[in-house]
């Protein structure tokens, strides 16, 4: 068996599909079929083999292999996998949490997230899509590197009817009522975040991530300077406010624009994607005042950000 090292190595080179690329190095035969009230199980033997519920959708499935596959990597003995992140066996907890690795390894997971804290829902759905996972598995990524983050703790709360059913986290301690107030006030100002003051120096920020079976909540603990950092897409939506006001024509056109970009530029870095934009659209198709918003700072700003999206 490989050394969890190399197998973070295989994954990382291959992402998107690192648990797949793992899995034909491992010489794993992977087979799907429906299952009733299991997600999958792995079968050691003179060959080994790890059944995925063809049932449920491609991201459960992706995180069932990763699991299995984390397993075989740690050499510890598998359950058989059901809900991910809600076993309370230590092997179990581990496995996850590796899964969680072999999907969105830590190169990318700082790639997307560039640094910049608190996380929001819409940055952990862009998370997500590149890394081919639900936007909870991102969630409870950003939860298992914490620390290497500059969190100083993080859990995922899932909540069914407004009330707490299980949590991951790492030792993040608060009560179900708090929880469940967190959830409400999430819930009233989605899909902005939400920041309570902890009483300690620290801010506890909430963001309300969509799920089907659950509601569910990111919290995240951050020193108050941190915390009260506007996020990305908070900033997008500050600096689109003062460039395009009510005007929703100009802003569709300016996203429609930034779309050719994006196809235009495939492989480009983010500087090239952007000058191309400055050469071709301001005084070009976008002229007088509407050209003179997107040269001014903010325009930049806001340009620079929504490209940033696609572009490393």
């Amino acid at each position: 068996m490989i050394s969890r090292k190399t197998a973070l190595r295989i994954t990382s080179a291959s992402f998107p599909n690192g648990p797949e690329a793992l899995a034909r190095h491992l010489t794993v035969e992977v087979l799907a079929s429906p299952l009733v009230g299991v997600e999958g199980w792995c079968v050691r033997g003179l060959k080994t083999i790890v059944r995925l519920n063809s049932s449920s959708s491609k991201s459960r499935q992706r995180f069932t292999l990763s699991h299995e596959l984390a397993h075989l990597v740690l050499g510890t003995e598998p359950d058989i996998a059901t809900e991910p992140f809600r076993s309370d066996r230590r092997e179990e907890r581990e496995a996850d949490q590796l899964a969680s690795e072999f999907l969105i390894p830590d190169a990318q997971l700082n790639a997307q997230l560039r640094g910049h804290l608190p996380v929001d829902a819409k940055t952990l759905t862009r998370l997500a899509k590149a890394a081919r996972v639900s936007p909870v598995m991102a969630a409870c990524r950003v939860v298992s590197a914490a620390d290497e983050l500059g969190l100083q703790n993080a859990a995922v709360v899932f909540f069914i009817d407004g009330r707490e059913q299980w949590r991951y986290s790492h030792g993040l301690r608060f009560d179900e009522n708090a929880a469940s107030a967190l959830l409400r006030e999430a819930m009233k100002h989605r899909p902005s975040l939400i920041r309570v003051d902890n009483q300690d120096g620290n801010l506890v920020v909430g963001s309300l991530i969509d799920a089907q079976a659950y509601q569910v909540l990111l919290v995240q603990l951050l020193p108050a300077d941190d915390a009260a950092q506007e996020t990305i897409e908070e900033r997008m939506r500050t600096l689109a406010n003062e460039l395009f006001g009510t005007d929703h024509s100009f802003r569709q056109s300016v996203a429609a624009s930034l779309g050719t970009v994006k196809n235009k530029c495939v492989g480009q870095s983010l500087s090239q994607a952007f000058d191309y934009f400055m050469k071709h659209y301001p005084g070009v198709k976008y002229t007088g005042a509407k050209g003179s918003k997107l040269q001014s700072k903010e325009g930049r700003e806001y340009l620079r950000l929504y490209l940033q999206r696609w572009f490393g």
